[in-house]
C-alpha cells in the first residue's frame, strides 16, 4: 500500500480530535488494534450510560392522572418522609391543583 492508500481523520472532527487522529497514524499495526479495542470499549461503555440515563430519566417523568391536563406543571414535593407529584394548572380563570403520592 502507498500512501495514496492511507485513510485520512473526517474533516468534520473537531480540530484538537483530528491532530490526535493524526498523530495516532504514525503508530504501529499493534498500538492502532489497542487503541481500537479502547476506542470500541468507550463507544459501547458511552452508549450505555446514554441508554440508562434516558431510561432514568423517563422513570423520574410522572405520568399525568386522568383528570390533569397534559400542560399542567409539576413540582415533587416531600411531606412526613414521602414524595408526592403536585400538579398544578389554569382552568379559565381559576388554577386548579391536585396531589399524587409518588
Amino acid at each position: 500500500m502507498d500512501d495514496s492508500d492511507r485513510p485520512a481523520p473526517p474533516n468534520d472532527l473537531d480540530p484538537e480530535l483530528r491532530a490526535v487522529l493524526e498523530a495516532l497514524g504514525e503508530e504501529d499495526a499493534e498500538t492502532l488494534q489497542t487503541v481500537a479495542s479502547y476506542v470500541d470499549d468507550l463507544a459501547t461503555w458511552a452508549e450505555s450510560s446514554a441508554d440508562h440515563e434516558s431510561a432514568s430519566s423517563a422513570d423520574d417523568e410522572p405520568s399525568f392522572p386522568a383528570d390533569v391536563p397534559d400542560r399542567a406543571s409539576v413540582t415533587i414535593t416531600e411531606i412526613g418522609g414521602t414524595e408526592y407529584y403536585y400538579y398544578q394548572w389554569r382552568d379559565g380563570d381559576e388554577i386548579r391543583s391536585k396531589t399524587k403520592r409518588r
